[in-house]
């Protein structure tokens, strides 16, 4: 029932019956949100687009982004999820932004006993966003010279670095950290609050490899294979095995059974692909009779990440296979490489994608110059390559 007054303005009067105010529940309003932090500069990241990876709630929300880094998404909690009061609903949100990996966040709104008197949005505070890497190259030479003489050999390492910029009126030295960290290929599958990295010895099961009989793209998890005989879940299998570039490793959730173990069967993986791997590449079933000196991860990892930072030095191999294992997902399977190499015969080199850090020392060190050259450089996240110059004087 409507309450009215009246209303009153000179020797006019009225009576004024506004609607009754709605349930909380039942008003567009915000579901799910979240303040958007730069990782490395600590400074809001508004968004380019959210929406959620749930098909069914896609159509009855829609995103709302501002520009201090509030982002979230909208609509009517009554009738998106009329049955709150009695139950929680699950309500997953992907935060997409220029320069940044994709974010999920997975939350449950509910129960509210008196819904939709009572209803509370999602609130995940604030995240913050790692961007997505940037590749380093460049050439070494020595200015001393009529011209710019190439050092080939050189070895040109990370040796430090900040994850955050140095505070004002404090020397960056005082505050650089050891460059404990590694690259990883093809990038991490699933986010990692911690975790433990260790060196595995895989053992590939070449006379039983498998064609793929359909192409798969990346971020699926399902591939049909011409055979399914040996494959098992908890398996690792190598997709790709031939082409360094496309090569991923990861481990089978479940296996088709419905025909007989010769005739074709879909093989779904513990996580989405990376790459793209094609009609006829080949899958080889693998075991990893062990693994070796394990390294804890001393900063969360976030799904896509091209680098692990690590609470000490990895004894590792270059393009060594490493297993990730958080004690409560899959183990993923990733290749590494140091952030170390040498001048080829025209003095280029070029370093693995880094990401997180807002500055790092590069070292580079030669037998013909008598001191090693230290610069201290600032990735350039918005490019997919930095040229860095590096010349002794």
């Amino acid at each position: 029932m409507m309450d009215c007054r009246p209303e009153t303005i000179g020797a006019a009067t009225w009576h004024l019956c506004p609607d009754p105010l709605q349930p909380a529940g039942a008003r567009l309003r915000a579901l799910v949100q979240a303040r958007l932090i730069d990782e490395i500069t600590q400074r809001p990241v508004q968004a380019s687009r959210v929406g959620t990876t749930d098909r069914r709630l896609a159509l009855h929300v829609a995103q709302r982004i501002t520009r201090d880094g509030l982002a979230g998404l909208a609509g009517w909690p009554a009738s998106v999820f009329p049955a709150l009061a009695s139950g929680a609903a699950a309500i997953p949100m992907r935060i997409e932004a220029h320069g940044y990996l994709p974010l999920d966040l997975d939350g449950t709104l509910g129960p509210f006993p008196a819904f939709p008197g009572d209803f509370t949005a999602l609130d995940h505070g604030d995240v913050f966003l790692h961007r997505t890497g940037v590749a380093c190259k460049g050439r070494v030479v020595r200015r001393d010279t009529a011209a710019n003489l190439p050092l080939p050999g050189a070895t040109v390492e990370i040796d430090g670095v900040w994850p955050t910029y140095p505070p004002a009126g404090v020397m960056p030295a005082a505050v650089m950290e050891p460059a404990n960290l590694v690259a990883l290929s093809p990038g991490l599958y699933r986010s990692h609050a911690v975790a433990a990295l260790a060196r595995c010895d895989l053992v590939e099961d070449l006379p039983q490899a498998k064609r793929l009989l359909q192409p798969a793209a990346p971020g699926a998890r399902r591939l049909r294979l011409d055979n399914r005989d040996t494959l098992a879940p908890g398996m690792p299998l190598v997709i790709d095995a031939g082409d360094a570039e496309r090569r991923e490793v990861i481990g089978i959730h479940a296996v088709d059974t419905s025909l007989s173990a010769d005739q074709p069967a879909w093989v779904e993986l513990d996580y989405p692909l990376r790459h793209l791997h094609r009609r006829q590449a080949q899958a080889v079933p693998a075991s990893i009779p062990a693994t070796h000196d394990p390294r804890n991860l001393s900063r969360a990892a976030q799904a896509g990440d091209p680098c692990a930072f690590l609470a000490a030095a990895a004894p590792w191999p270059a393009l060594s296979l490493v297993q990730v294992d958080d004690g409560a997902n899959p183990p993923e399977y990733q290749r590494i490489e140091h952030y170390a190499t040498a001048a080829d015969a025209d003095g280029y080199f070029r370093l693995p994608r880094i990401s997180r850090l807002a500055l790092f020392r590069l070292r580079a060190t030669h037998p013909a110059p008598p001191q090693p050259l230290l610069l201290t450089i600032e990735p350039d996240y918005g490019l997919a390559e930095q040229v860095l110059p590096v010349a002794f004087e």
